[in-house]
């Protein structure tokens, strides 16, 4: 549509419905389409969209559904009346519950962000599972190819060995590799999540020593050093080097860059900056019951709180915590207080200038006041300033002695009454013609009386 068969003032129509499991909000003209969508499965109830200037979005039913009295329900509310489409609950969520867009000519979908730094080190990547085992919003999926080791070792006569195999559960990190090396020998017991403080992700390792021959290339793969093997005889054989190789890849748009996978990476290949510094604050441990409650352990996005058992009660984990609030806004009795104090911004490559004013909003969020003046960073100073005195001659009126005035305000009559009546003197007059509009008054007759 061209611009010039667009109606002049023409009012956008606003709509919400639900979508793949979306509430999608549509704010429509015939220029522009923008929509916002409001993913429910990914929101955690967090606050990092609440400082929203236009007043949009409110708490939803966050302590209900952390407790399992509610399911499914929104835990923010969108008011589509208040949104104005702007986008800046998108670029403050770290978990990507909102998206919004923009369809039409000239269109941007890009701006800043608030955002981590997730960063892999294929080099010094193995890689193993670990990573993958205990990232809390699976978004790590590594594929590890390790040679078997029926397929490295090759006996040229009897096959028999005899010997000892070890393994250190306290260096064990579970990564797996030596399960894939040789799973006839080694079992590991998985579990179903990787639980805090420690987040292994299985329960138990074991060898089954009447399927090991005491070959020892477990112990060569293994990067926590672990395994101990000793062989003390065994048949001729030939015992070739294990390799390993596979890759580990990251989903950008599900990690919320929590540094868990780092804090457990044995091979130092992962680097994470969160998005987020800060800190969680216990203020009534006299309140909280971790026996009878778990709104913040089932709220928490990233299980960096958990129970101790101990007269503490409850501990968090500042090295995988993100601040995002939701453990705070979960928990029944006020006991937590999260407080943001920096944030990191994925800054776009081309810089544009009214991208600046996002950072009043990410200020916002971790708490920081807008400036005084508003909009404009800048002081204004307001001084009084004393008005001139004006000197009247009171002996000065408009009286005259010789009917002066009254001559004069006839004449202002007079000219009233020819621009009023003559239209062409009128038009003459806007004109700047001012001659002859004085000779048309000249030649205009005193009314009498007058």
């Amino acid at each position: 549509m061209e611009r010039h068969e667009v109606a002049i003032g023409e009012k956008p129509t606003v709509s919400m419905d639900i979508v793949d499991g979306k509430v999608r909000l549509v704010w429509k003209t015939s220029l522009l389409t923008r929509t916002l969508d409001y993913e429910i499965s990914r929101c955690v109830g967090c606050s990092l969209c609440l400082p929203c200037p236009w007043d949009a979005i409110t708490m939803g039913p966050v302590k209900e559904t952390a407790s399992g009295l509610i399911e499914g329900a929104p835990l923010v509310n969108v008011d589509p009346d208040a949104c104005t489409f702007c986008g800046l609950c998108d670029s403050a969520c770290i978990f990507r519950a909102f998206d919004t867009k923009y369809e039409g000519e000239g269109a941007i979908n890009e701006f800043n962000r608030i955002d981590g730094i997730h960063k892999i080190d294929e080099e010094k990547c193995a890689p193993c599972r670990l990573c993958a085992k205990v990232c809390p919003t699976d978004s790590l999926e590594v594929e590890v190819k390790v040679d078997r080791k029926e397929d490295l070792v090759t006996y040229q006569a009897e096959e028999y060995a005899s010997g000892t195999i070890s393994i250190d559960e306290e260096k064990c990190s579970l990564c797996g590799l030596c399960e894939l090396l040789c799973p006839e020998g080694i079992k590991i017991f998985w579990s179903d999540s990787a639980e805090p403080p420690d987040f292994r992700p299985a329960v138990a390792i074991k060898v089954v020593e009447e399927k090991c021959d005491y070959c020892g290339l477990c112990a060569k793969i293994c990067p926590d050093e672990a395994i101990e093997v000793s062989c003390t005889e065994s048949g001729p054989r030939e015992i070739r080097e294990p390799e390993i190789s596979g890759k580990l890849t990251h989903n950008n748009d599900t990690c919320v860059k929590c540094g868990l996978c780092a804090e457990v990476c044995p091979y130092d290949a992962l680097e994470v900056t969160k998005p987020f510094s800060g800190e969680v604050r216990i203020i009534k441990l006299e309140k909280c019951d971790p026996t009878g409650c778990n709104n913040c352990f089932n709220t928490c996005p990233t299980k960096a709180i958990y129970p101790t058992g101990t007269a503490e009660k409850i501990a968090i984990l500042d090295e995988i915590c993100v601040y995002c609030g939701a453990c705070e806004h979960s928990c029944p009795y006020d006991v937590l207080e999260v407080h943001r104090e920096g944030y990191v911004v994925e800054e776009l490559d081309r810089a544009r200038q009214w991208e600046s004013a996002r950072k009043l909003f990410f200020d916002a969020v971790v708490g920081k006041a807008p400036p005084s003046s508003g909009l404009y960073e800048r002081e204004i100073v307001v001084k009084a300033v004393e008005k001139p005195r004006v000197h009247v001659n009171e002996e000065q009126t408009w009286k005259t002695t010789d009917d002066g005035r009254d001559k004069a305000m006839a004449s202002v009559k007079r000219m009233r009454d020819l621009l009023r009546e003559n239209s062409r003197a009128h038009l003459q007059l806007e004109r700047g013609q001012t001659d002859k509009v004085i000779e048309t008054f000249k030649g205009k007759k005193e009314p009498q009386g007058e």
